[in-house]
């Protein structure tokens, strides 16, 4: 009689064989795996062609100096002057019958409006400059730049979205460009996640900046500047970030993410500044902000712990659909060291329309 019962092929098999919990698990690791080396193969091929892409871009060749630094240097004189650049909707189409003449808007008239922006922002630093030393400009850019392919928007724009990023890019980089030989420094920051850039039906967060024709637009930009020595080109894919401006901490976002209606949501930005400085209060000095700095909703506002921006477009069947009127503006305004912001203007766009 044997000392062990014998045992088949099949149930030693069986033994051996994992639970199926176990076996589920392994199904999904390999499922998560091979999504992750398809999304690294993507996102090689994006790089790899927005390498291509910029690396054909010629620079803008840069014009000669005109600012000269003052003969005595007093740092609390020292003035930085700051364009809030926002929802400039390059590609979007608005036909005046279609809001009762309350606006309009094309891609020439985007142009001439952002060229004159700077116009007006450069008449004005050269008065300031009868007083103060202006030695920095500071460019703040909240994005929605482009019209994008949202689908209310899809229809009617003048042209595709990667037209617009391009041009809107190259319109960045010229108003950049103007002023450079004005300033000792020009530094800009650009927040790529955005509203009207984004290329998901939905806004998303994880890698929202970068899945976005905004940072197209940014990094068409950069390397248009690429030859400006004195010009620093910060991309910032992601949906907010603190700059500091002379001595001012900003947090600059595009403000999409508030939940509002009808108008300005002054209760939910305010949460929004109260939560950020809460999250920021056990944090690092360079976290803490002064203010937030929004764009998203078409027409300038100002608080005391936020400032939003305006639009180059105006007024839009949807603003107008919801009685909202917006004229066209951009905003700019002086920092200074020891008192902060002052002279805030919001610039009405509309007089370079001829």
């Amino acid at each position: 009689m044997p000392i062990h019962d014998e045992v088949t092929l099949d149930e030693v098999r069986d033994a051996l064989r994992p639970p199926e919990r176990i076996i589920a698990l392994q199904a999904e690791r390999d499922q998560i795996s091979s999504a992750y080396k398809e999304y690294k193969k993507e996102h090689g091929q994006l790089e790899q062609l927005m390498a291509e892409v910029l690396a054909a871009i010629p620079a803008i060749k840069p014009q000669s100096p005109v600012y000269k630094p003052p003969k005595t240097k007093r740092v609390d004189r020292d003035v930085a002057v700051v364009l809030h650049v926002t929802d400039a909707h390059h590609g979007a189409v608005q036909a005046k019958d279609e809001i009762e003449g309350f606006g309009i808007f094309s891609p020439e008239l985007s142009r001439r409006r952002q060229f004159g922006f700077v116009q007006d922002v450069m008449d004005w630093t050269e008065l300031h400059r009868t007083v103060y030393s202006i030695p920095e400009a500071r460019f703040l850019v909240t994005g929605d730049l482009i019209s994008g392919d949202i689908q209310d928007f899809r229809v009617t724009n003048a042209f595709p979205a990667p037209q617009q990023a391009v041009e809107a890019g190259e319109i960045l980089a010229h108003q950049v460009s103007t002023m450079a030989p004005h300033f000792e420094r020009v530094i800009v920051d650009i927040i790529t996640l955005d509203n009207h850039g984004r290329m998901t039906k939905k806004p998303q967060s994880k890698e929202g900046g970068i899945n976005n024709w905004m940072y197209v637009v940014a990094n068409i930009s950069r390397t248009l500047l690429s030859a400006h020595k004195n010009v620093a080109v910060n991309i910032w894919a992601q949906p907010q970030k603190v700059v500091n401006v002379n001595g001012r901490n900003y947090l600059i976002c595009h403000g999409h993410e508030v939940s509002g209606w009808m108008g300005f949501p002054f209760y939910g930005i305010e949460r929004k500044v109260a939560r950020e400085a809460m999250k920021r209060m056990n944090a690092p000095d360079f976290t803490k902000f002064n203010k937030v700095i929004l764009g998203h909703w078409h027409a300038p506002m100002t608080t005391q712990y936020f400032w939003v921006g305006g639009s180059v477009s105006g007024t839009d069947a949807y603003d107008h659909q919801n009685g909202r009127q917006a004229e066209p503006q951009q905003v700019s305004w002086m920092v200074h060291p020891l008192h902060g912001e002052f002279d805030r203007t919001e610039w009405k766009l509309s007089k370079w329309d001829k």
